[in-house]
């Protein structure tokens, strides 16, 4: 009897301790169009018909599914993991950057009362400033992340990328992470270049606010400060967003506001975002985006955008709209 009882005791603490792992995923998709084919706009299309679009600057988001598993180590220490593949609901392809199976995020993060490191693909700082204050909530046709996402050399999303964030102190956290040199991410194969990324983030009843800086070693440089303001009714959103090269030379810069307004199940959104670097056409760039949400239960959302992208960056203007549904499993 004792044995048995031993022997179910060192059971049920050996599943206690096994990780605890979940899928999960996101669907979706919608159909629209621009009116014109401008090549370099960031919401431009093929061509300029009726389509269903996926994965693109025309949809909230990018259709995924997911692996992530927890271990709770004991001592308030976790082992965390998260693997995340993207797959297109138009065709039914993987579309994965470059190819890769885990091209959204493939980490393994040691979390505890320290704080928490994570190591591998993944989003870096930079996004995750953006993120904590952006209106639609960094969606893919956001004007924001769309306008400004040059602020960070290589992108939103790293390889190899080490980060530590501080734990949350009456909202207020900081973040820190690092390419390594050697991975060569930046740069030459045969003269690497490092990258790191630091943000300081406040989140605290109706305010939310972050200031981000990256660089690449003797290389681009970028910062980015934002903040949004619940006022209840309605929510106030503005940043300021500079990048340029090692050599100083500028390659962007300028601000977004905009507002936010809930009502029932629905939401309006609009937002502009304005490059003041006078480029083609001596036009600065100016983006406007107008949204509208409306939800159908917790998980499920549908949503329409229309998008005027200026002409700057570009030497054509563009208008581009979607209507589209997401579902978040």
């Amino acid at each position: 009897m004792k044995k048995t009882l031993i022997a179910l005791a060192v059971l049920a603490a050996s599943t206690a301790s096994m990780a605890q792992v979940t899928l999960y995923g996101v669907a979706d998709v919608a159909v629209g169009a621009s009116d014109k084919v401008v090549a370099g706009s960031a919401w431009g299309q093929a061509n300029d018909k009726f389509q269903a679009l996926a994965n693109g600057s025309l949809t909230n988001g990018n259709s995924r599914f997911g692996m992530k598993g927890s271990e709770d180590l004991g001592g308030g220490l976790k082992a965390n993991f998260v693997l995340e593949s993207s797959v297109n609901l138009a065709t039914g392809a993987n579309q994965g950057s470059g190819g890769l199976l885990f091209s959204r995020n493939a980490y393994l993060q040691l979390a505890g009362g320290f704080g928490s490191i994570t190591a591998g693909r993944q989003l870096n700082p930079t996004f995750f400033s953006l993120a904590a204050w952006e209106l639609t909530g960094a969606a893919n046709y956001s004007v924001a992340a769309n306008q400004f996402g040059g602020v960070v050399a290589g992108g939103f999303r790293d390889n190899a990328m080490v980060t530590y964030s501080t734990p949350k102190m009456g909202g207020f956290g900081v973040t820190a992470g690092f390419v390594p040199e050697g991975n060569a991410q930046f740069g030459t194969a045969v003269a690497p270049k490092g990258k790191y990324d630091v943000t300081a983030t406040y989140a605290a009843g109706p305010l939310a606010a972050s200031v981000a800086y990256n660089k690449v070693d003797a290389g681009q440089e970028g910062s980015m400060v934002g903040g949004a303001y619940n006022f209840g009714m309605f929510t106030v959103a503005a940043s300021w967003s500079s990048a340029q090269t090692g050599a100083g030379v500028k390659l962007t810069e300028g601000y977004t506001v905009g507002a936010s307004m809930p009502m029932g199940p629905w939401t309006f959104t609009v937002d502009m975002a304005q490059d003041t670097i006078s480029r083609a056409a001596n036009s600065t760039d100016t983006d406007v985006m107008l949204e509208v949400k409306y939800s159908l239960s917790k998980r499920t959302t549908v949503y329409g955008v229309y998008i005027a992208d200026g002409k700057g960056k570009t030497a054509s203007d563009l208008n581009a709209y979607s209507l589209g549904l997401r579902h978040n499993f």
